[in-house]
């Protein structure tokens, strides 16, 4: 699935969830962070921030972090490096890597690397939440690695 893909379907559906999106980021704001993190984000993630700058899900206090909130914590961070998403006010959190992979990133838990697509990312919590056995997005690092939860 595209990013595109995964926009409309998450716009269609969104009164079937529980989510609340955040009003999109103007261009200003992508360019901001991009000077102040030091990185060019991806053209997924720039469609997706300029959708909505992050959401949050109650039942699941999953949430895609807004870029604001991001470049307040820019001196936590890695070069090329930042968190994307979070869960349970940064108990469990899944970070961004910007690679010279053909994607240009991966996103990691738990330092396993999960995909080289926000679609996927964002497609595997709207399907399977956070903690669903054997799918939810805490069982994907053991999934990556072989193992069984």
């Amino acid at each position: 699935m595209t990013i595109h893909g995964l926009l409309s379907t998450l716009k269609a559906n969104l009164s079937q969830t529980d989510i609340t999106l955040y009003p999109g980021a103007s261009k200003q704001l992508i360019q901001q962070f991009e000077q102040e993190m030091s990185l060019t984000l991806p053209a997924d993630f720039k469609a997706f921030y300029s959708f909505c700058n992050g959401f949050e899900s109650a039942e699941d206090m999953f949430r895609i972090i807004p870029l604001e909130e991001i470049l307040e914590q820019k001196r936590e961070f890695e070069p090329q490096q930042f968190y994307v998403a979070e869960y349970l006010t940064y108990c469990d959190i899944w970070e961004v890597e910007l690679t010279s992979q053909s994607s240009g990133y991966q996103i990691h838990h738990m330092n396993v690397a999960l995909t080289d697509s926000l679609a996927t990312f964002i497609d595997r919590f709207l399907r399977d939440g956070v903690y669903t056995k054997n799918g939810g997005l805490l069982d994907w690092p053991d999934e990556v690695q072989g193992r069984k939860s």
